[in-house]
């Protein structure tokens, strides 16, 4: 088995199917997909178990415990070497975990692959993206901002374990956090290719919860400095210290004239 592929779902009913069938549907047919369902209250698991694909495993959690602790009980379970994340609402273009495989067999330094993501609304509709973005390896700019989602990750199974996995302390940015902790023993890679897409709006927590998101990542920046005991990259708090001091609704009224999520 090449590739085990976590979906963390959370009464994820209405997307989940479409989110399934582009993983089973990769060029990679050698894979495991697991399903970890964090307590939801819907058909998410059932709709995961009824896909009658043997490659498919469901992981129910029993109750919320979060992002987390939910993906780390998926590495635990996983199989395969290389684990990959897609979140339930997202999907990947069919090619892209054979992409990923690539890169990391190519250097066994690299311990994270990511890669460009497309950004559309709800009704499906372009966005410009609002994540920013760097190709190749990423850690010169990691202290300055996060270039690779959590839904677009492929990484070492041995290598998120040794690091300790997700920090349970965190909901909003907890794949920021595991970055710059792998980024001190290992590469951090991101592909210039759109190998995924990703759903952004309202519900999405970069809206829901943006100041949240923000002040969590500031954190996860002084923790970063703190273990390594030095003062570079100190100088990618002031923007989302700038982003805390202003106003919510000014910077959501710039991202609908820049043709953003909100």
């Amino acid at each position: 088995m090449r590739v085990s592929v976590l979906i963390g779902a959370y009464n994820s009913a209405a997307t989940l199917r479409r989110a399934i069938d582009a993983i089973l549907g990769q060029t990679v047919a050698d894979l495991e997909l697991i399903v970890v369902d964090d307590g939801s209250s819907d058909d998410s698991a059932a709709i995961a178990r009824a896909t009658g694909d043997p490659r498919v495993r469901v992981l129910e959690m029993g109750r919320n415990v979060g992002i987390a602790r939910s993906l780390n009980a998926g590495i635990e379970a996983a199989r395969a070497p290389i684990v990959a994340v897609q979140d339930a609402d997202d999907w990947s273009e069919p090619h892209r975990l054979e992409r990923q495989l690539e890169a990391l067999r190519a250097s066994p330094a690299v311990a994270v692959v990511g890669s460009r993501m497309r950004e559309v609304d709800a009704e499906g509709r372009e966005l410009v993206p609002r994540t920013s973005f760097a190709a190749g390896d990423v850690r010169p700019v990691l202290m300055r901002f996060n270039p690779i989602p959590n839904g677009c990750a492929a990484f070492r199974r041995d290598a998120v374990l040794a690091v300790g996995g997700y920090d349970p302390r965190y909901r909003y940015a907890t794949e920021y956090d595991l970055w710059l902790r792998l980024a001190e023993r290992w590469e951090v890679r991101a592909l210039d290719e759109v190998l995924a897409t990703r759903v952004m709006g309202g519900a999405n927590v970069a809206a829901r919860a943006e100041r949240a998101q923000t002040r969590e990542a500031v954190v996860i920046r002084l923790r970063a400095l703190r273990r390594r005991r030095t003062l570079r990259g100190a100088t990618g708090l002031a923007a989302p210290l700038l982003s805390l001091a202003t106003p919510t609704a000014l910077k959501r009224a710039r991202r609908r004239r820049l043709g953003q999520a909100p």
